[in-house]
């Protein structure tokens, strides 16, 4: 019995074409699978999670949306699985996909089939995430509650997070609020597709924050201390493939209008600014773990920094 296993690394495969049917699995019960299609292609739902398809007339997609809630519960993990729709068949083909986390999104394509003569092109639309840390994660699903998770068509180029080595900013680092900010964008830059993400710290002059061995970046900033400076030279930032975003506790209009910026301050006038701003975490608690225990913080950061990426593509 052939089993073709895609996902991320194998996106593409082709099978016989013929009646297939097509299911979903897992966390289910606050999900229903969803056939887009032409009004002429026969579609039999035998269930809320298996529908089969006698013939394929022109393209499909394979989609789930959420039932009972405009978005999918956190940890709703859903297993797509395509095989013949013929119990008699004695080697059949199954087409069996990486879980996808569907937590936070409002339907989600897991797959397209097009007919291709005597056989159907089944394409993978929507792959299993990459691990990430708890902060990264949320700040990924609360990006993906403003975009969609349909606007992470990967764009590549990679992202810099760009931060402020002013002595002023001592403090931030300390209580590690800039570490927390590395997880976010790490998160963002994740649901939007952008790539890889690194860190430069921007005083008198521009350094690379070296990375850390089997570490994540908000762990390399935080070992990684900036030589500090009297003031940030933003005119220094050399432009590039990637994008950058700036996380700094002083923001100029000039740097406002060139990056979507982050800025680190308690004043909460500067809110009538727009952008995102992020407060300092209560005394003697954690930033990261601040922000996970108040979501409401994530998404005032994540939102605006997500559709400032969004409106800047490469």
């Amino acid at each position: 019995m052939p089993i073709y296993v895609v996902g991320a690394r194998n996106q593409r495969v082709h099978i016989p074409h013929q009646p297939i049917s097509v299911s979903i699995t897992g966390a289910v019960s606050g999900a229903e699978l969803e056939i887009r299609c032409g009004a002429e292609q026969p579609v039999i739902r035998n269930s809320a999670h298996l529908a089969v398809l006698p013939r394929l007339l022109g393209g499909v997609s394979i989609a789930v949306r959420p039932v009972g809630a405009p978005r999918f519960a956190p940890g709703t993990a859903i297993h797509l699985a395509i095989s013949p729709d013929n119990p008699a068949e004695a080697d059949p083909v199954q087409v069996v996909f990486d879980p996808v986390d569907v937590s936070g999104d409002a339907g989600v394509v897991f797959a397209t089939l097009t007919p291709r003569g005597q056989q159907i092109e089944v394409g993978v639309s929507a792959v299993a995430d990459r691990a990430l840390g708890p902060l990264a994660a949320a700040a990924r699903t609360a990006a993906r509650n403003a975009i969609g998770r349909g606007q992470a068509a990967a764009s590549g180029g990679g992202l810099v997070l760009a931060v402020d080595a002013s002595a002023s900013m001592r403090s931030w680092f300390t209580d590690g609020t800039v570490a927390a900010v590395a997880d976010v964008v790490v998160g963002v830059a994740d649901a939007v597709g952008a790539g890889e993400v690194s860190a430069v710290y921007v005083g008198a002059d521009v350094a690379g924050v070296p990375p850390v061995v089997g570490a994540d970046l908000s762990a390399a900033v935080h070992a990684a201390a900036p030589r500090w400076c009297a003031g940030a030279r933003w005119s220094r930032l050399a432009p590039g493939p990637a994008r950058t975003v700036v996380c700094t506790d002083f923001v100029t209009e000039a740097v406002r209008q060139s990056f979507p910026t982050i800025t680190l301050s308690n004043d909460h006038r500067l809110d009538a600014a727009g952008g995102p701003r992020l407060p300092s975490p209560p005394p003697g608690q954690d930033a990261a773990a601040a922000m996970l225990a108040h979501p409401g913080v994530i998404e005032r950061v994540v939102v605006p920094l997500a559709l400032a990426l969004q409106a800047r593509p490469m």
